[in-house]
């Protein structure tokens, strides 16, 4: 006799990063900004005026110190096999001449601008890329006007953790420059 076919209570997609990676270059989220977290698709609110004028500066002031080639704005990461984020800025180790997604080993520096995500970037991010081995992690803390500073991952989390206030300079991780943002 025929049996029903039971399924899993779980009935959710979950992904890949290379199958999201082709869903994204086939154009399956044209007008949308999303990420894969842990196999799951998150969409992600479009970035109002505040964090774009944010964003824009510390590009600026970053290649203005280190020069354009090594200064990614908006760009996307592959963490590992089932995470792939968009991250505010980033700084690379060396410049790239190939046109794809970064990789940890790419980044000396990642950057989230947290207009109105800061529970977002100061947890979920902030633990992801620690887990990604990225060195060193900024949030933009528009509100607060302060720039949280994490470094040196270890075990999943970042050991150093300082604050930086808005006016003062902030060191540029591998290197000897400084920035202030305001």
């Amino acid at each position: 006799m025929n049996q029903l076919a039971r399924l899993s209570s779980d009935t959710r997609a979950r992904f890949t990063a290379p199958e999201f990676l082709h869903m994204v270059e086939s154009g399956a989220f044209e007008g949308m900004k999303v990420e894969l977290i842990d196999g799951e698709l998150e969409r992600m609110n479009p970035p109002m005026n505040g964090h774009s004028a944010a964003q824009a500066n510390v590009v600026f002031y970053l290649a203005q110190k280190l020069g354009l080639a090594v200064v990614r704005a908006e760009t996307g990461l592959v963490l590992n096999d089932s995470t792939v984020v968009a991250c505010d800025a980033a700084l690379l180790r060396q410049p790239l001449v190939e046109n794809r997604f970064l990789t940890p080993y790419d980044v000396q520096l990642v950057i989230e601008i947290a207009q109105t995500t800061q529970s977002r970037d100061m947890g979920l991010k902030r633990m992801l890329y620690a887990q990604a081995g990225i060195p060193t992690y900024w949030v933009i803390d528009g509100v607060r006007r302060v720039v949280h500073v994490y470094a040196d991952p270890v075990e999943g989390d970042y050991c150093s953790v300082h604050t930086v206030r808005f006016g003062e300079a902030l060191a540029v991780p591998g290197s000897d420059a400084a920035i202030t943002l305001d």
